[in-house]
């Protein structure tokens, strides 16, 4: 892992959207991956002070990312990282209840390189 460079985890169901964020954006960040809720919670426990930000689809089965918002809230260590959030919603109803639950901004699915770096 290059420590001159920010850590990002990308956490997403979709192999293909996982692959299509780390050709965005290796260059410049590390990435981890995750590919579920419950990857991603097990991940922040082990990894904390080494995430800076972390993209989280809403739509997962399992844990989906409003379940990972909520678990965020009564960790500590969590809330200190943003996190923003990935979807293929241009829903209002769906923003406003993941920036309630904490989310910090939002990305549509697919990504722009031009308007994510």
């Amino acid at each position: 892992m290059d420590f001159s460079k920010e850590t990002i985890l990308i956490v997403d169901d979709s192999r293909f959207q996982r692959t299509v964020i780390k050709e965005l954006f290796s260059e410049h960040f590390n990435l981890l991956e995750a590919s579920s809720g419950g990857e991603c919670m097990r991940i922040i426990q082990e990894n904390t002070s080494e995430i800076d930000l972390v993209l989280l689809d809403l739509v997962m089965p399992g844990i989906d990312g409003f379940e990972v918002l909520r678990r965020r809230q009564s960790m500590q260590e969590f809330l200190d990282i943003p996190v923003i959030v990935l979807t293929t919603s241009d829903s209002h109803t769906i923003q406003a209840n993941a920036y309630e639950l904490g989310a910090n901004d939002f990305l549509t699915k697919p990504i722009d390189e031009n308007t994510a770096l």
